[in-house]
């Protein structure tokens, strides 16, 4: 028996290559310890292993996950252990916080920083039960800069230190990006004009401090990042929200100003930030399930066509899917989602003051339709929506849809529709904004709004076409999103290494006869190995948001008790490149 030791490389020891370890660990405890050599795992991260960067548990306690308690978790539980078979660490976050004593409260949004201390304590215990198995762990604290292959194994540089590796995960998560033209223009000027320009980062990267009190801020952007900032910079200042249980919602908090505040100038194409997530219990709410683009149809559609069009042959069954909804819960007429999404379109105001009116009166709107849960025919036809997405997702990752239209229409603008209406804050968030809005901290731009920066009078400027009278200008700018998930925008030496190297390539589509780099590399199908230059696949398994090629959308988290082929394919993901790992280090 060859006894040399099969070494394991996880780049990233976030809540990918944690889940990646879990299910490792899940495949050891279940099988002989002599069916492989030994094996020894080296994880690198220069950020807290376990939660990373986005889930530091050190974070702003403000700042809150984007879904219910209920839904996340990086390791199967429930259903999901059905197929993917349990590890002794198998607890999902809600597991987690009820056998420690913590909220278990399902419906609850927790803070960020909670779900950091589940993934810390998975990675440690992960790590425990492997040595237990007399799998080695060691964990380095290093970002791996360089990896290059050598002799049939994989060399990777870290702190100036090299490491030798037979297999190499990918868990990068979110990276660094170089700016586009028009951001990229204006952290020019700024730099010129000693202005404070803030590009797109990951909240736990932004020093929200830099903006003084009083100070006016544009803010481009008005989705998830636009609240961390918005709480961040308000209740994070010593501002206090009261609630009134008895008013209606979009009124029930009235918001005391700290006098730390800055001055917010917000604005988005839409004009809106993203609407409010319903209060029904569920990630898809029970009741709400498509008629129209079932299985059954879309295998129909797949034996005549072959490979399907979204706009002709899929759009059509999902609108009458929401139509459907729309009237089951009690909605009168008819239900036209493209206006819901941008509901100021084509229209004018005659004053700044006006508009902030319209907002006023939008966010009580949002709020009470959020607030009604299935009483809201509205946001019941979004959850429609939200229950087609996942079977677009589907139908994405087994290549189903023809590439020229999954670029021009899934990408192109459904993408954009279905994350303005069912990827939205909760409720809560917008109870805060309306308050904030309400106290003047806070003040709306208008639809469409065009940035720049004004040399003479060295402050950035912000107008929207749609609101006269009022051009704002600022000393501060911030760009509220995250950096774009585009490998080749990517600043990471490493990304930006095996893109220039032999091992590693961006995706191609082909639409229309014309080729089109994609944003992520590519890749085989599951497990997803990355394909060199000369068209093999080695040992470098990807996981996650580099996976944007292969997959419509990498979500954060997997759901508890959701399908591996679905909702939990990040948890498939990791198992299917556990396995095949495993197979690679059998003994001989």
């Amino acid at each position: 028996m060859n006894q040399q030791e099969y070494t394991i490389a996880v780049i990233g020891a976030g809540p990918r290559g944690t889940g990646f370890l879990e299910r490792l660990l899940a495949q050891v405890e279940h099988s002989s310890p002599d069916q492989w050599r030994p094996l020894r795992v080296s994880v690198f991260d220069p950020a807290p292993h376990g939660p990373g960067r986005v889930w530091h548990p050190e974070q702003s306690q403000l700042y809150l996950m984007n879904t219910p308690a209920s839904y996340p978790t990086a390791a199967p539980a429930g259903d999901t252990q059905n197929q993917l078979p349990a590890s002794s660490c198998s607890l999902s976050f809600l597991d987690y916080c009820r056998a420690n004593g913590l909220n278990d409260d399902a419906a609850a949004y927790p803070a960020r920083a909670a779900y950091g201390t589940y993934l810390a304590w998975l990675s440690k215990q992960v790590s425990a039960h492997l040595h237990g198995r007399a799998v080695a762990v060691e964990h380095i604290s290093s970002e791996v800069t360089h990896l290059t292959r050598q002799e049939g194994n994989y060399l990777l540089s870290a702190a100036g230190r090299q490491y030798r590796a037979d297999a190499v995960v990918l868990a990068l998560g979110h990276l660094e990006a170089e700016q586009g033209a028009g951001p990229s223009h204006l952290a020019a000027q700024a730099h010129r004009l000693n202005l404070h320009y803030q590009p797109p980062a990951i909240p736990t990267d932004v020093d929200y401090e830099g903006f003084g009190a009083g100070e006016r801020v544009l803010v481009r952007g008005m989705g998830l990042n636009f609240f961390d900032l918005m709480i961040q910079v308000t209740a994070g200042r010593g501002g206090r929200f009261r609630l009134n249980p008895e008013a209606a919602p979009g009124q029930r908090l009235t918001y005391t100003a700290s006098g730390q505040e800055p001055h917010l100038i917000a604005g988005s194409r839409r004009g809106t930030p993203y609407r409010a997530k319903t209060v029904a219990p569920g990630f898809v709410p029970e009741g709400i399930e498509l008629q129209y683009l079932t299985d059954h149809a879309v295998e129909a559609l797949l034996e005549t066509y072959g490979e399907l069009d979204f706009t002709e042959h899929l759009w059509p069954l999902i609108q009458q899917d929401l139509t459907a909804t729309y009237a089951q819960f009690g909605g009168q007429g008819e239900f036209d989602i493209q206006a819901y999404a941008r509901p100021f379109e084509g229209q004018h105001w005659a004053s700044p003051q006006w508009y902030q009116q319209t907002m006023t009166q939008w966010l009580r709107d949002d709020a009470a339709a959020a607030a009604a849960g299935t009483g809201s025919p509205e946001k019941m036809a979004v959850n429609a929506l939200h229950a087609a997405r996942l079977k677009v997702k589907h139908l994405v990752t087994e290549h189903l849809i023809r590439p020229e239209s999954r670029l021009r229409d899934v990408e192109g603008w459904f993408e954009a529709l279905v994350e303005g209406l069912a990827s939205g804050p909760p409720l809560q968030r917008i109870e805060e904004l309306a308050a904030v809005a309400r106290a003047g901290v806070v003040e709306f731009l208008g639809p469409e709004p065009v940035y720049g920066v004004d040399g003479t009078q060295k402050s950035f400027i912000a107008d929207s076409a749609a609101v006269q009278g009022v051009r704002y200008s600022a000393e501060h700018m911030i760009e509220a999103m995250m950096p774009p998930n585009r490998i080749t925008q990517a600043t990471s030496p490493l990304v930006r290494g095996l893109l220039q190297g032999d091992l590693g390539f961006p995706a191609a589509l082909e639409a229309g006869g014309e080729i089109h780099v994609h944003k992520g590399f590519s890749v085989t199908d599951q497990p997803h190995r990355l394909i060199h230059r000369d068209g093999a696949a080695g040992q470098i398994y990807v996981l996650g948001l580099q996976l944007s090629s292969a997959q419509w959308g990498t979500a954060i988290a997997a759901e508890a008790g959701g399908d591996p082929r679905a909702t939990a394919r990040a948890l498939a993901d990791a198992h299917t490149a556990a396995e095949a790992i495993l197979k690679q280090a059998a003994a001989d």
